[in-house]
């Protein structure tokens, strides 16, 4: 039989950076294993109630002011729009864009413990609404248990994401919750690769997560390494906001304004990064 209290201590040593951390983090693992161990409370609807959907995306409702996440029904013109919070918002945002963060998320945390539990996570379910709330469960297994968990939809769609496990809903809800009729596709986010780094354009909410006034400017997801990006001093998370003195509104603008310049000659980017501005100096050794 295999020690809980060994694979908690080895988990605690590895996330926990102090003696206090650990401890937490030990204390936090012990819940969890005990958490999982037990029979689940929580129903779980049959195959033939539920519907699988895909994410769409996170978008503001005008009206409310508040974040929407999109589920569209995969053979159809159908989505359910879920309304959520901002902080949920931004994890959602940027599990879909690949935007990595300096420390893990809530949901990357709980995917960690769970991991070092050896609990995989098989997928979520929205399962109904009470009073505008929404609700949903985690089905997950760990060995030859099955569990379902109720958590948030929110939380239980950055966790799918993260993991890419499916995302169902069931059919009782969706006969409740009027879906919304897509009236064309939405365009697909704007990516393109130069200069050794993989850049994107910036939409409301990845704006609102780095603390942006405005959607404008580019975002780098990636720095290949050896590159002259990388070789610069560029990182996977600035933003350019400004190229050569010239504010830059997206991708299309930054790459025009690039395109001007010649190789050998010297470019000043101008980045946030951590909330701070600064300014990055990159001598064009090609045109890739």
């Amino acid at each position: 039989m295999r020690d809980p209290g060994k694979r908690v201590r080895k988990f605690a040593y590895r996330y926990g950076e102090t003696p206090m951390k650990r401890y937490l983090l030990c204390s936090l693992a012990l819940i969890l294993s005990a958490w999982v161990s037990l029979p689940s409370s929580v129903g779980q609807p049959s195959d033939d109630d539920i519907l699988e959907m895909k994410v769409k995306g996170v978008t503001m409702d005008p009206q409310r002011d508040t974040p929407v996440v999109i589920l569209e029904e995969p053979q159809g013109r159908l989505a359910l729009p879920i309304w959520i919070g901002f902080p949920e918002a931004r994890a959602i945002a940027l599990e879909m864009e690949g935007v990595p963060t300096p420390r893990p998320l809530t949901h990357v945390l709980l995917h960690n413990i769970l991991t070092d539990l050896n609990v995989k996570i098989v997928r979520i379910i929205i399962t109904d609404i009470q009073d505008t709330t929404f609700y949903a469960i985690l089905l997950l297994r760990q060995e030859n248990k099955t569990l379902t968990i109720d958590a948030r939809p929110s939380d239980a769609i950055a966790l799918a994401l993260h993991v890419n496990a499916p995302v169902f809903v069931t059919k009782k809800l969706l006969n409740v919750v009027r879906p919304v009729t897509l009236q064309e596709p939405a365009a697909p986010a704007v990516s393109t690769k130069t200069l050794g780094m993989h850049i994107q354009s910036l939409d409301a909410t990845l704006a609102n997560f780095f603390h942006l006034a405005k959607a404008e400017g580019v975002l780098i997801s990636a720095v290949e390494a050896d590159s002259q990006a990388a070789r610069h001093g560029m990182r996977r998370g600035d933003v350019i906001t400004s190229v050569e003195g010239k504010p830059i509104k997206d991708i299309q603008d930054f790459l025009a304004t690039c395109k001007e310049k010649k190789v050998g000659q010297e470019i000043l980017f101008q980045v946030i990064r951590d909330r701070r501005p600064l300014m990055v100096r990159l001598l064009l050794s090609s045109l890739d």
